[in-house]
């Protein structure tokens, strides 16, 4: 009889353990990257009372007879299944979008490793990327020229990050089919050349100054420049000579240092083909250096023209020259459109900017590819589409890729990838340990970690600026407390039975 109360308070023992379970469940309903956990129950022992017996000749086999002896706590098993995400849209928040885990350590080698899926990760002072509890969290990093390293190490955002400069410049060794400036666009086919321009009407203001090509930042081509009243005629001046521009437009290229120079390109129609060239036409481009005080300096000097008063000053031999694309016939520059209106013929113009403007820079030598421009009746809208080059920048901001990925924006709007989440998976995720701070610990029954790079070769992408809930399911939590709560009730119900069965024995001696 004694074996009933016994067996009860086995059932008793766990029963309350699986409502410390159910409890601990509840308790972390909102708990991020939480794993609920359920238990599973196992007969005790059985004391066997008689045993089998097999059948001979006539008489048929006997089954064993058996009790048991109560209950006992089978498993404790953690659900890995993928929690609900919650949109945070804080950039450090991430989320891991199937298996996998976020591998961190307080080791400063790494080699200590915590494995969590809570993904609610901040920046410290130095720019770590840790844990609520100031765990690192572990990637691979990248250099200067954002080639991720191999070693695993803590993901840090270096706000003094910088992103070096590079000059619009021809590579070393060059090469084959590389734009270094490559305008796009159309030249209006209506525009009027120069030979129809009407040279007959004087300028507004004459110029009190002789400024050759330049006032007020507007230029006069030589092959329309003429004299009145002793005076240039200057396009800004009269709007028969802008007939002749087709567009205008600036580029801006960079120096080693990162300096930024500006060359203004201008457009005039030079010609129309007759006869066998009836349909094609010419183009003279012209380009000037603007100076930082808005002065023009033509090409082949470094001569720089006050935008007002003409004069010329800081006159030099190392300054700013184009030359033809075989290198000849400096300061002349000129494209040819077919019946078709493509580019035929020469069509890259080679510049150099010599170190009396770069500011202690080297020389700067490049090319402007002016072959895809097109020559239709329709708006002219001829420019840089493709520049090489960009001047030193600093990290502005940063964001995290659904790869891992941590790209770095800089002020010189280049992006940069500055590191990558790394992520570990394992054969078996259950036999993972449970430590502290929803971190897990590798056991022998976990297998060893397989560590990889967020959505690359079978390893779960990102969702950043989201977080992973608990995956605990309160309703079913409620059912299991319920039937918790009976079968504790049934269970001292057992033991209070037997108590009154033993009283009756007590008693039998009355």
């Amino acid at each position: 009889m004694m074996r009933s109360m016994f067996s009860a308070v086995s059932g008793l023992k766990a029963h309350q353990f699986k409502m410390d379970v159910i409890g601990n469940n509840i308790a972390n309903v909102n708990t991020v990257g939480f794993k609920g956990s359920r238990v599973t129950f196992k007969e005790t022992f059985s004391q066997t009372l008689k045993g089998a017996g097999g059948g001979d000749g006539g008489r048929g086999g006997t089954n064993p007879m058996q009790v048991g002896l109560g209950a006992d706590v089978g498993s404790v098993d953690v659900n890995h299944t993928i929690g609900v995400p919650e949109r945070t849209d804080n950039p450090t928040d991430l989320m891991i979008n199937g298996e996998g885990f976020f591998m961190v350590s307080n080791d400063p080698n790494a080699m200590n490793k915590s494995y969590t899926r809570a993904g609610n990760f901040v920046l410290d002072n130095d720019g770590n990327l840790v844990t609520q509890e100031g765990y690192k969290v572990l990637g691979y990093m990248a250099d200067e020229t954002g080639r991720l390293k191999s070693g695993l190490e803590g993901l840090k955002v270096d706000k003094s990050a910088v992103y070096p400069p590079q000059a619009t410049k021809i590579s070393t060794p060059p090469i084959e089919g590389e734009d270094i400036v490559k305008f796009t666009g159309n030249l209006d086919s209506g525009t009027v050349q120069m030979a129809n321009v009407d040279t007959t009407v004087p300028p507004t203001v004459p110029p009190t100054t002789a400024i050759d090509k330049i006032i007020d930042g507007i230029y006069q081509l030589d092959t329309i420049k003429t004299e009145n009243a002793g005076h240039p005629v200057y396009m800004n001046e009269n709007d028969e000579y802008n007939k002749a521009i087709g567009k205008e437009t600036t580029v801006s290229v960079f120096d080693d240092f990162g300096n930024v120079h500006n060359i203004k390109m201008i457009f005039a129609k030079q010609s129309v083909g007759t006869g066998a060239s009836a349909g094609t036409s010419t183009w003279k481009v012209d380009a000037f250096y603007v100076d930082d005080d808005g002065a023009m300096i033509k090409n082949g000097t470094t001569n720089k023209y006050d935008p007002v008063t003409g004069a010329a000053t800081g006159a030099g031999t190392d300054g700013f020259k184009y030359l033809q694309e075989d290198g000849t016939t400096p300061g002349t520059f000129t494209i040819t459109f077919d019946k078709d209106g493509k580019v035929v013929g020469n069509s890259k113009m080679k510049f150099t900017i010599g170190k009396d403007l770069t500011d202690g820079a080297d020389q700067l030598d490049f090319e402007m590819n002016l072959n895809k421009l097109t020559q239709f009746s329709d708006t002219s809208n001829a420019a840089a589409t493709k520049i090489k080059g960009y001047k030193q920048g600093s990290l502005t901001e940063y964001a995290v890729a659904s790869s891992g990925e941590i790209i770095g924006v800089f002020s010189n709007g280049e992006r940069r990838v500055l590191g990558r989440v790394a992520l570990a998976n394992f054969t078996n995720p259950a036999g993972l340990q449970k430590t502290q701070s929803n971190m897990y610990n590798e056991t022998r029954n976990s297998g060893m970690a397989v560590i990889g790079k967020a959505a690359s070769n079978g390893f779960s992408s990102l969702n950043p600026g989201s977080l992973e809930m608990s995956n605990v399911d309160l309703g079913q939590e409620f059912t299991n407390m319920i039937t918790t709560q009976r079968g504790f009730q049934a269970n001292s119900k057992v033991i209070t039975t037997t108590d009154e069965m033993l009283q009756e024995l007590v008693n039998l001696k009355r």
